[in-house]
């Protein structure tokens, strides 16, 4: 498994399996600029007043979608490189995709609790 920023977020976001995350693991061990990166995504993420990125042209690292496409690893390989430079280069976007990544891990990994009365209303 190669270390880039999406398994990097995975790793960060406990998504690995147990043996991927070992891997993962012990290559970051031994990457100094991964290490470094992962410093950086926590300190992005929970820095206050931090903007959102600037709207974008389809296709760039500020629209939504791509970023979407990014996280679902349906992002074309021609514009991967493109995006991930954009998100390494801004804390601005490298906060947005590692809170988006966050956020659908948790969502997607939690039960949805629907109160009793609103099952019932539905």
């Amino acid at each position: 498994m190669r270390l880039t920023l999406r398994t990097l977020l995975a790793y960060l976001d406990d998504t690995l399996s147990p043996a991927k995350a070992r891997e993962i693991g012990l290559k970051v061990a031994e990457n100094p600029q991964a290490q470094e990166l992962i410093d950086r995504i926590k300190r992005v993420t929970r820095r206050r007043g931090l903007a959102t990125p600037p709207a974008g042209t389809e296709g760039s690292a500020s629209d939504p979608n791509t970023v979407a496409e990014y996280l679902s690893d349906t992002l074309p390989a021609d514009q991967l490189a493109q995006f991930e430079a954009a998100c390494l280069e801004s804390d601005v976007h490298l906060a947005e995709v590692a809170a988006c990544h966050q956020i659908l891990t948790l969502v997607l990994s939690e039960q949805v609790r629907v109160p009793p009365m609103a099952r019932k209303r539905m």
